[in-house]
């Protein structure tokens, strides 16, 4: 069974959208955590709707942008 990051991505985008606008961890890829409150939200398009390819955290008004494809995981907390 092959890894198939596509799906990943898109459930890393999907557990995004659910908890937008709460406090979250998100790991990375690397090891590392990103702690803060949440931002994800689609946007409608033309017959679709577009899941954008990075989140933002944010903490203490410091604002970090992270792409879809450099997290493992995102967790309530």
């Amino acid at each position: 069974m092959s890894y198939d990051s596509t799906l990943h991505e898109q459930a890393i985008k999907d557990r995004a959208l659910a908890l937008n606008g709460t406090a979250v961890v998100v790991s990375l890829v690397g090891g590392q955590t990103v702690t803060g409150t949440l931002a994800y939200a689609t946007t409608a398009e033309h017959y679709s709707t577009r899941y954008p390819d990075v989140l933002t955290v944010t903490a203490s008004g410091k604002a970090t942008t992270v792409r879809i494809d450099h997290i493992s995981a995102v967790a309530q907390g």
